[in-house]
């Protein structure tokens, strides 16, 4: 059984002395992200069971990476409609822009991308890699364009992925329906 899901308002709720405002009025939150993704043990629990606690269970990787054939995710396999959500809120801030990019160039000190199986067609894996190098981009840009975005899509996927699961997709038309966890 995996361990407790820790929830993402306690992963990202984490307070650091010297942070100033290089990332917005969120910062506080920008290197909380920093240290839970730190700690993500990408991938290595993906298949193991655990607790659906609200979530729809995917049971393979054939229909995890589903996401890469469906019309509603873009061609890195991340549901369009929150990241239309986040970015348009992105774009209407004055440094908005300028405070995600700083964020994104900065997080690939604290993101080692493993865990993709290496036994996936190469393909894959290269999808599976921009995949979840488009999610630490979005949960930057959500987090960045909180509380304006009325979004958690992504924060709630790191706590998946820190609990060390896939969370691949949506059933149904977000924001009703479920995260699908692998």
């Amino acid at each position: 059984m995996t361990p407790a899901l820790t929830p993402w308002m306690e992963l990202l709720g984490r307070r650091f002395r010297d942070v100033g405002e290089q990332y917005g009025p969120n910062s506080q939150m920008v290197a909380s992200a920093f240290a839970a993704l730190s700690e993500v043990p990408w991938l290595e629990r993906v298949g193991a069971s655990f607790d659906g606690g609200g979530v729809s269970i995917v049971r393979s990787w054939d229909d995890a990476l589903r996401i890469f054939d469906d019309e509603s995710y873009n061609a890195n396999g991340v549901l369009q409609a929150p990241c239309t959500r986040t970015e348009d809120v992105l774009n209407k801030m004055s440094e908005g822009e300028a405070w995600w990019q700083r964020a994104r160039s900065d997080a690939t000190r604290y993101v080692a991308l493993s865990g993709i199986p290496d036994w996936l067609p190469k393909e894959q894996q290269d999808l599976l890699f921009e995949h979840l190098y488009e999610f630490v981009s979005m949960l930057l840009v959500e987090i960045v364009a909180s509380p304006e975005a009325q979004c958690t899509y992504f924060r709630e996927q790191l706590a998946w992925f820190h609990a060390g699961h896939f969370p691949c997709g949506w059933d149904g038309d977000w924001p009703g329906g479920t995260m699908r966890v692998y």
